[in-house]
């Protein structure tokens, strides 16, 4: 059952919302939200869009099927909770990243190598969180499939998003010695991956900019 903050939807109380009123209204909220925080950034209606529905989807997809959900606009629009916009977002993140490294994502994307990226160069905690988040990811989509619970999924793509946040604060990816930026690049475009595909299998798309 979807919960508003003040209760349950009642169709006596006129508290029930029509699907299609509730994303162009997520939507809107997103746009509002995109131009507070960067006012010039292009196609805010495409991105919009993406994050408006992708945080209502998130929002449904995060819960269990079994449970209750609270639907409330200043929770799954928060950009630093743990919702469908931070996964966005540190996606976004992990792209810009990439390209103020010096690399084009979609040449690594494309398969171009990375000269000696390797996990010896990657055994600070934070980074050998991530690739056992990594790692799990093949266990992660059988569980899913296996129990028929997407809020598995959800929940792991939020602790990616938030290990890259943690990796990403401890360590610079741009630094002198290439073995460890080819690394720390490669690293960042692999946790930028895993979000995107998890995302999309959830029916959630990831916008380039935010």
């Amino acid at each position: 059952m979807v919960l508003l903050p003040t209760g349950k939807m009642s169709t006596r109380e006129g508290t029930v919302v029509k699907l299609e009123d509730l994303l162009k209204e997520s939507i809107d909220r997103a746009k509002k939200v995109i131009e507070d925080k960067n006012p010039e950034l292009e196609n805010k209606e495409d991105i919009a869009k993406k994050v408006g529905i992708g945080a209502v989807i998130f929002n449904d997809l995060s819960n269990n099927r079994i449970k209750d959900e609270v639907f409330d606009w200043d929770t799954i629009l928060n950009f630093q909770g743990e919702t469908g916009p931070y996964i966005q977002y540190t996606y976004v993140r992990t792209k810009s990243i990439i390209e103020k490294a010096g690399y084009n994502y979609q040449d690594i994307q494309n398969g171009i190598v990375l000269n000696n990226v390797s996990t010896e160069y990657l055994q600070d905690k934070d980074s050998q969180n991530i690739i056992k988040l990594i790692y799990n990811f093949e266990e992660i989509l059988k569980q899913v499939t296996d129990k028929n619970e997407p809020s598995i999924l959800s929940r792991y793509l939020i602790d990616v998003a938030k290990a890259y946040s943690a990796f990403y604060n401890s360590n610079k990816v741009i630094v002198d010695d290439e073995n460890i930026k080819n690394s720390r690049v490669f690293l960042t475009y692999i946790s930028g991956k895993i979000l995107e595909t998890g995302a999309n299998l959830l029916g959630i798309q990831m916008p380039d900019k935010m």
